[in-house]
């Protein structure tokens, strides 16, 4: 069992059940060579240029205008421009597999002015954040959150692929209005592992972009935004040169 702090070098996680309300392709082209996972998975190279996941999270206060965010996505699908991608990610028989991303952004409020409804908003800068993404050849891995920390068990199979942690920019809003909230996450020192490097290909090499790009659209707060709270939804990762 890991208890993820995500400082330093740390980690990131996503999920897959729900579809992402992003469904776009916004990233640099790859191949990923899904018989590199390991497990059963089958020889299929899937072209796309970014992932559809579902996040959980916990955001917690540091002070009334400082927050620390923990979280995990599960990912659910291969993206292109056009459509969905067809992949052995998540399918139940033996050939499946799951990946999952772990996340921790620090930031600080730099606005609180209400909504057109006037309802409470909040807006804030990013400092910090570290993301890593892992792959789980034998589906066999649980993430959850404890006391705002991202909990993986049945993890003894799992490969990290790669990971950032050094930020380029970085917004995030939240509401009590109708329109939850989103956030947006860039890192620019992005390194795939050799695990990684094998899976993720740019036609006859490995697929090596600089930066690493995390949004998410809010779909449930999970509590009030000046509280500690655990907000969810969909999510999108892609890399950008």
């Amino acid at each position: 069992m890991r208890n993820q702090l995500f400082t330093g070098g740390a980690l990131l996680a996503l999920a897959m059940t729900s579809t992402s309300a992003f469904a776009v392709g916004n990233g640099q082209p790859f191949t990923f060579r899904e018989f590199f996972v390991g497990g059963g998975a089958n020889a299929h190279p899937v072209p796309a240029d970014s992932f559809d996941g579902t996040y959980y999270s916990c955001v917690h206060f540091q002070d009334a205008n400082s927050i620390v965010e923990s979280g995990f996505m599960w990912l659910s699908s291969f993206q292109d421009t056009n459509s969905v991608e067809d992949s052995q990610l998540n399918y139940y028989q033996a050939n499946g597999y799951h990946l999952y991303t772990n996340y921790r952004l620090q930031a600080d409020r730099c606005d609180g002015s209400g909504t057109c409804n006037n309802l409470a908003r909040a807006s804030y800068a990013l400092n910090s954040a570290s993301l890593a993404l892992w792959s789980d050849p034998l589906q066999d891995t649980t993430l959850t959150i404890n006391n705002c920390q991202v909990v993986v068990q049945n993890d003894a199979d799992d490969v990290l692929l790669g990971s950032a942690n050094e930020l380029t920019s970085g917004q995030k809003i939240e509401t009590a209005d109708q329109a939850a909230g989103d956030f947006d996450i860039q890192l620019h020192d992005w390194v795939f592992t050799a695990a990684g490097q094998q899976i993720f290909r740019n036609g006859a090499v490995a697929f090596a972009p600089p930066q690493v790009v995390f949004d998410g659209n809010v779909t449930l707060l999970g509590g009030a935004i000046n509280m500690d709270h655990s907000p969810e939804g969909s999510g999108n990762l892609y890399w950008i040169d």
